[in-house]
């Protein structure tokens, strides 16, 4: 049976960027603040040399589309919750922007406590006067004020018996214990204090019937509310300016420094939506309630041998079927013994170019060295011509003896012949004219990288690879083409359809959007291919002879923004 691995490219936007980082201990920190425990000085210095060193190494990460940005945000606002008094509120509306330009019901959904630390903060700021040794001056006739007090809150008389209620109703939920459930009668004036309200709705919802059953219902009330605190929060910029101990008053310290309980109770529902979702033993993925109907079937499925696959490729998506792991070369270093002494062998790389570490022609060639009996050609097509030079200058320095055995060609594979624009430059040159929106990315050191814009075109030929080589059969075809993968699958149909091509590997990315990953599972399927997601530990099947492997939920290209 012939085999065609797929290579998740689009999990590069996951945290599988940062090597050694987890949500972990931000969760951890949350979880004891929660409960009143403190941490130990020890642990605040190495959680803020962690912190430090992370965000040196992948803060602009979120730009490349490689980092998960929620993880990213995640340390920011820990470190808010370190540095207060030092708060410059000013200096995060980047990240403010991002966090609210969100679906908040999906970020309820993620492992990281976003909110949990934004209720710190808001915890810490609430207790200014306190904390500032001296008399809190008021906003009087405009005149300047040392602790905030944000205008919203000034919006109505007598609100406090309202936000005691509702830090109860936080705090009882956050003990697991039943909801303090009392109210007042009349409602706030505050857009803030409304949005609290809904959000209060939504808590009670989800804690009556679990976040299963109440999903669809506090989606919509956490959707509410987070259009009722962005509609406020943009008209705020047309209130006259102001100074607090926070600096200018922006949008960001308006929702810190008020008293109602907005990210507290956003807290509350990410630990309520946690504990009763997803109760599988060691794989919960309570997100997947939101992609119903698929999702919901996976949460109901904890016995089925298709289900544990699907579980383990969600959730270990970050971590093992990330598109640049060396999942390509175990899978080529344990392939390759089988075929030895068994005549000519041809492998195949489209997409040639020696980047980095990443080289699968120079790993191919050494297997000249092993198999003494067998007849190895290696064909390797990279159409941009820098990319070109400098794969053949990395190649060149291989012994004598493998270059024999190497054909390098200048040359694009598509479903045509015809010459064609070529966009870009370097690992992400691409046919696909906006494929990087006209950006380099150069690496600096250190994870740092830096963005430049990249307006390259160059003529290459495209030919369909039964035209580019003549040979019988190839052992091993590899594609990795920035967006054109399927139409070099059609130029090698003729082949693959009279079974001369014995192993596909294909990038899957998010190029793919417009494209189904399992209609192309079909088709392979039909002329006798066996599908795997190809990871780093092992391989998952995604096809069978009639499908039985498939599930919808392996499209995970197809909307390649979610949950990243």
């Amino acid at each position: 049976m012939a085999t065609w691995w797929v290579l998740a490219a689009c999990a590069a936007q996951s945290l599988a960027r940062t090597p050694s980082f987890g949500n972990d201990w931000p969760l951890r920190q949350v979880r004891r603040s929660d409960v009143g425990q403190p941490l130990r000085r020890s642990e605040v210095l190495a959680l803020a040399a962690r912190s430090a060193e992370v965000n040196d190494r992948f803060g602009f990460g979120h730009q490349l589309e490689e980092v998960c940005w929620i993880g990213l945000l995640t340390l920011q606002f820990w470190e808010l919750v370190m540095k207060f008094p030092l708060l410059h509120t000013a200096d995060l509306q980047g990240e403010w922007a991002l966090l609210s330009s969100a679906d908040w019901s999906l970020v309820l959904l993620t492992d990281f406590p976003i909110f949990g630390l934004l209720r710190q903060v808001q915890a810490s700021v609430n207790s200014c006067e306190a904390s500032t040794q001296r008399p809190a001056e008021r906003l009087v006739s405009g005149g300047p004020r040392r602790c905030p007090l944000p205008r919203c809150d000034l919006l109505d008389d007598d609100v406090e018996d309202q936000q005691h209620y509702l830090d109860a109703l936080v705090n009882s939920a956050l003990a697991d214990e039943a909801l303090y459930l009392m109210r007042s009668s009349s409602l706030p004036r505050c857009p803030l204090g409304q949005a609290a309200n809904t959000l209060a709705l939504a808590l009670v919802e989800v804690s009556r019937w679990g976040g299963r059953s109440a999903w669809p219902k506090l989606a919509h009330l956490v959707s509410s509310a987070q259009q009722q605190v962005t509609k406020y929060l943009e008209e705020l910029p047309n209130f006259p300016a102001r100074q607090d101990d926070l600096g200018p008053t922006d949008r960001f310290s308006e929702l810190l420094s008020s008293r109602w309980e907005l990210v507290g109770l956003l807290h509350a529902l990410q630990v309520r939506l946690h504990r009763s979702t997803d109760l599988h033993r060691s794989r919960p993925l309570p997100w997947l309630v939101s992609e119903a109907p698929a999702g919901t079937a996976v949460l109901q499925d904890a016995e089925s041998l298709l289900g544990g696959f699907v579980r383990y490729l969600l959730a270990e998506l970050r971590s093992e079927f990330w598109g640049a792991g060396d999942g390509v070369e175990n899978l080529v270093r344990h392939a390759l013994p089988a075929g030895r002494g068994q005549g000519e062998r041809v492998f195949v790389d489209i997409g040639a170019f020696c980047h980095a570490h990443e080289c699968l022609s120079r790993q191919l060639l050494s297997e000249v060295a092993r198999d003494q009996h067998g007849r190895i050609q290696v064909f390797a097509f990279e159409p941009n011509r820098r990319n070109f030079l400098r794969t053949q200058a990395q190649l060149t320095r291989l012994p004598r003896r493998w270059q024999r055995h190497l054909h390098l060609r200048r040359a694009a594979a598509g479903n045509h012949s015809s010459e064609a624009w070529l966009h870009g430059s370097g690992p992400k040159a691409s046919l696909k004219a906006g494929a990087y929106g006209g950006l380099l990315w150069r690496q600096l050191g250190e994870g740092r990288v830096q963005s430049s814009s990249d307006e390259h075109t160059e003529r290459v030929p495209v030919k369909p690879l039964s035209a580019l080589l003549q040979v019988s059969s190839i052992e091993l075809l590899k594609i990795d083409v920035e967006g054109s993968e399927l139409e070099v699958l059609e130029g090698a149909w003729p082949l693959i359809v009279q079974e001369r091509v014995t192993s596909i590997i294909l990038e899957y990315s998010h190029f793919w959007a417009d494209a189904k990953l399992k209609r192309l599972a079909k088709d392979l399927s039909v002329v006798g291919y066996d599908g795997y997601f190809l990871g780093t530990k092992c391989f998952l099947p995604i096809s069978g002879p009639q499908m039985e492997w498939w599930h919808d939920l392996y499209e995970i290209c197809a909307q390649p923004h979610a949950r990243s």
